[in-house]
């Protein structure tokens, strides 16, 4: 009786190997978010966001909302801050034990700093263990000032999940901090790296799953972002390691690449529930910090140990390579050179034929959690991604479009994405900054007609029939849901040049006959093909 009556005191405390009872009852997956939120202090009129009673009544109201399980925090000055967003009746509260550091004069103003710790929200009910002594302090540097690393074991999830919440040295904000070697910022950040680094490929290697939550002071997700090719190499090949963000942006009006990441790694990249990721967004304008929260979720069983699956190395190397994203920009920029500068021997209006994805979308990431989940394509999981509206840009890929439209080209965006899916494409490209809109854009997603149609005159593939409607001004619906489109599209165009990745992206063409050598004179002029080595019609 007396340790029935001692169990939900010891699971409270979140002793080892203490599972809370509550956790069997709840949901399959775990809520994960991660929050700067820009100098949370104790006391009202504090530090250098100085915040009323209603501002913290504000952010407690909001942090609700996001119905988290798990809030990794950074920029608070002590649990007594934190309550005031996350209350104790509701939260386990965890902060940062690192000795306070040096104040500041705040810039701008006559306030003084207040600590920047990191910390943790759990809510009530979501079991845990944590041990100081397996804190990352070393991410400190002995240096004043600088953030240690705080790390749980989060026992919710089978096996359990090791936490590390970080906030990187600020002020080195370039891809390559190796480029900077003046700048103190960067060589501090460069210290950090590897210690992040051999954190990360420790638990790697003992097939541990992990998360790294936290403001990274980096952009992970820019293309040949130095920091994440580190973290994403181990022993020359590709780490079990996913970034939960890509494809999203941040909420910043000024600043959009994200800074703010959620990395899994191990059984927890497979645990990780595909699509589930999201860049929160405050209420109305008002900006209740300067970083908006990220969110992922976690599944609370995760594979068992060699779950994981391999990375091809097309995969890799369409997300990794310097190769790929030069060969597509000069590919790009040859072929808008060529197609601008060629002067029009006609007055009609002219159109440029073009694939969407893995042409000017960019679904690497789709690939990549398929191949880690051990899985390949399935439609369901396609539907998913597409509708989640996630994908990034092939490098050269907006710079060539808007510069088409800018010259007075449309363009029908021929894809074999289902035709009701095409309201996600259009918001997914226009997300990426393409310069589209109704009237200088059609996009055709797939219809049963137009499989049905192979076979007849003129139709030797699958996008032929929409092509010699487009043509023909008979693609009804490139205006169907926009009237003022309609005079741009219902009268007939000059056809200027065909872009894709695949053979059959191209005017009657299929796999099994195209003649390359006969093709292969027109590459740049009225046919330009993309490297694609995930897929293809080659592949099937």
């Amino acid at each position: 009786m007396i340790l029935r009556r001692l169990l939900p005191l010891l699971c409270l405390l979140a002793l080892p190997a203490c599972a809370n009872p509550s956790d069997t009852q709840s949901p399959a997956a775990l809520t994960l978010v991660s929050w700067n939120i820009e100098h949370l202090a104790e006391r009202d009129g504090a530090g250098c966001r100085p915040r009323s009673a209603a501002d913290y009544q504000a952010l407690q109201t909001f942090a609700a909302s996001l119905k988290a399980d798990v809030v990794a925090l950074q920029e608070v000055e002590s649990e007594a801050a934190l309550a005031r967003v996350f209350p104790k009746s509701d939260w386990q509260l965890v902060v940062s034990p690192r000795a306070a550091s040096e104040t500041y004069d705040c810039r701008g103003s006559k306030q003084r700093s207040t600590q920047q710790r990191v910390a943790l929200a759990i809510r009530k009910g979501v079991s845990f263990s944590y041990d100081p002594a397996h804190n990352l302090s070393a991410l400190g540097l002995n240096e004043d000032g600088l953030r240690h690393g705080l790390v749980v074991s989060l026992t919710a999830t089978q096996p359990a999940t090791e936490l590390l919440v970080i906030h990187a040295k600020s002020g080195c904000f370039i891809d390559d901090y190796r480029q900077d070697t003046e700048r103190r910022a960067c060589q501090l950040l460069a210290q950090q790296a590897p210690i992040l680094d051999g954190w990360i490929e420790q638990r790697l290697a003992a097939n541990t799953p992990f998360a790294v939550l936290g403001d990274f002071n980096n952009r992970l997700l820019k293309p040949g972002n130095h920091l994440w090719q580190e973290l994403l190499e181990m022993n020359g090949k590709p780490a079990a390691l996913i970034n939960a963000m890509q494809g999203l942006n941040s909420c910043h009006p000024k600043y959009p690449d994200l800074i703010d990441h959620i990395l899994l790694g191990g059984p927890a990249a497979a645990g990780f529930e595909r699509f589930s990721a999201r860049s929160h967004r405050y209420p109305g304008d008002t900006m209740l910090a300067d970083h908006c929260p990220i969110s992922a979720k976690l599944a609370r069983k995760l594979p068992q140990a060699g779950a994981v699956g391999q990375v091809s190395s097309a995969v890799t190397w369409t997300r990794n390579a310097v190769e790929y994203r030069m060969m597509t920009q000069a590919l790009y920029a040859q072929t808008q050179a060529h197609v601008l500068s060629t002067p029009r021997q006609h007055k009609d209006p002219w159109v440029v034929f073009m694939d969407v994805d893995e042409t000017l979308l960019d679904n690497s990431a789709y690939n990549l959690a398929r191949d880690q989940q051990g899985l390949g394509f399935s439609s369901d999981s396609w539907a998913a991604w597409v509708a989640a509206e996630q994908a990034g840009e092939v490098p050269g890929a907006k710079a060539f479009v808007n510069a088409v439209l800018a010259a007075g080209g449309q363009l029908a965006l021929i894809t074999n994405r289902n035709r009701d899916q095409d309201h996600h494409t259009w918001a997914n490209l226009r997300a990426l900054g393409f310069a589209i809109d109704k009237r200088n854009t059609c996009i055709l997603g797939r219809a049963p007609e137009d499989k049905a149609a192979v076979g007849q005159a003129g139709i030797i593939n699958d996008k032929d029939l929409r092509r010699q409607q487009v043509l023909a001004g008979t693609a009804t619906d490139c205006w169907k849901t926009a009237s003022e489109a309609k005079p741009h599209w219902a009268r007939k165009l000059s056809l200027v040049l065909e872009v894709g990745d695949n053979i059959q992206d191209f005017s009657q063409q299929l796999q099994d006959r195209a003649d390359a050598a006969a093709l292969a004179p027109r590459q740049g002029r009225d046919l330009l093909l993309l490297p694609n080595a995930m897929y293809g019609s080659w592949s099937h």
